[in-house]
């Protein structure tokens, strides 16, 4: 498999194309803006950029893609570069999820033109809601080989939360807030069933909204951590669930002695006072 080395980020204004239909052909006028962030070239699409398409009798649609980018190479040196793309779409009815093209590139970049001064590369387009994703790579290259990941079996106490029926729309709503607004890293759970801490990396939503559901009226304690390092989400001793604005709260100290989770609080644990914070 062909190395992946650049992603063009097309972005389409539909209110600007233009077309012209006749009898024999259709010509399609694609005006277009876009970046390139990779480490290799970083830039952005200079004005006048355009991919004219031109289908003809037969139906066969082929395009051709003009563009300069202006930015930074690896080394650091202002510089451009140009790109010609051309292509064919498939023919209607056959179902493909990109396009193939064949890119051409001129630069003033010593880097880059070392780089991309070889016809060995192919393009993908990847059309999405509001542009395109251009992907470059090298034929004389191959993606270097992920090694595998064993996942550790989760532990059955968590699947079993899993299982239950959630009806709150509270806990589901803030379950799902928690997920994808504060990007949870880590949830650290004290269960006062299996009196044990469970400390899982990345939860995902089902998980985090299972905790949330099964700490209400219990002497469970939770505390999740988002990807900013920050405390995002805490329950304590009554189960109630409250967010870490106020950023005052009571736990024991002897569940961070085993976890090593202390680092998120700026004084020892046992020294925050309790007091009441928002509940949901």
């Amino acid at each position: 498999m062909s190395a992946k080395i650049m992603t063009f980020h097309i972005i389409i204004n539909r209110s600007e194309i233009s077309r012209l239909d006749t009898e024999t052909a259709k010509v399609t006028f694609i005006p277009f803006g876009g970046t390139v962030d990779s480490p290799y070239f970083k830039g952005r699409v200079m004005p006048g950029a355009a991919d004219v398409q031109v289908t003809d009798a037969s139906g066969l649609r082929h395009m051709c893609a003009k563009y300069i980018f202006e930015g930074t190479d690896a080394e650091g040196k202002h510089c451009h570069l140009f790109v010609e793309n051309n292509g064919y779409f498939p023919k209607d009815g056959v179902k493909k999820d990109h396009f193939d093209a064949t890119p051409k590139f001129i630069t003033d970049s010593e880097y880059l033109n070392e780089m991309l001064s070889r016809p060995v590369f192919r393009s993908e387009g990847h059309p999405h809601e509001t542009g395109v994703d251009i992907m470059i790579f090298d034929e004389t290259k191959e993606e270097p080989e992920v090694p595998e990941t064993i996942k550790e079996p989760e532990d059955p106490a968590l699947t079993q939360l899993r299982d239950k029926d959630i009806v709150d729309k509270k806990i589901i709503a803030e379950g799902r807030r928690l997920y994808e607004e504060e990007k949870i890293a880590k949830l650290i759970f004290f269960s006062s069933y299996e009196n044990k801490t469970f400390t899982v990396d990345h939860p995902d939503e089902e998980l985090i909204t299972a905790v949330l559901n099964d700490l209400r009226g219990t002497a469970q304690m939770m505390f999740m951590i988002n990807e900013k390092g920050e405390l995002a989400a805490v329950s304590y001793i009554s189960g109630k669930i409250r967010n870490i604005e106020n950023m005052v709260l009571t736990v024991y100290a002897e569940i961070f002695s085993e976890t090593g989770q202390d680092k998120y609080f700026d004084r020892p644990v046992h020294r925050y006072s309790r007091f009441r914070i928002q509940e949901i």
